[in-house]
């Protein structure tokens, strides 16, 4: 029961992101002493221009959450902050 369970959760999951072109994850909570920013890269942009980006604004590293992907529209967003 508990695997069939499992399975339409996922079907149901990965059938919404086939539909709505959107995915999805996010990292650990974010760290709550450490200020976030949202950066954009969407249309022509790829995930690698959100990462230079965020190496021009945090030299010293950075950590990211909620990456949101949506196909459909060509939209990319990330938070990121600083490590100190």
């Amino acid at each position: 029961m508990f695997k069939m369970s499992v399975f339409k959760t996922t079907l149901v999951a990965t059938i919404t992101t086939m539909l709505f072109g959107c995915a999805a994850h996010t990292q650990l909570a974010k760290i709550d002493s450490h200020e976030w920013t949202e950066l954009t890269c969407s249309g022509f942009l790829t995930w690698n221009e959100c990462r230079q980006e965020a190496q021009a604004i945090c030299p010293h590293g950075f950590y990211t959450a909620d990456h949101l992907e949506n196909w459909l529209i060509q939209r990319r967003v990330v938070s990121v902050a600083c490590k100190t």
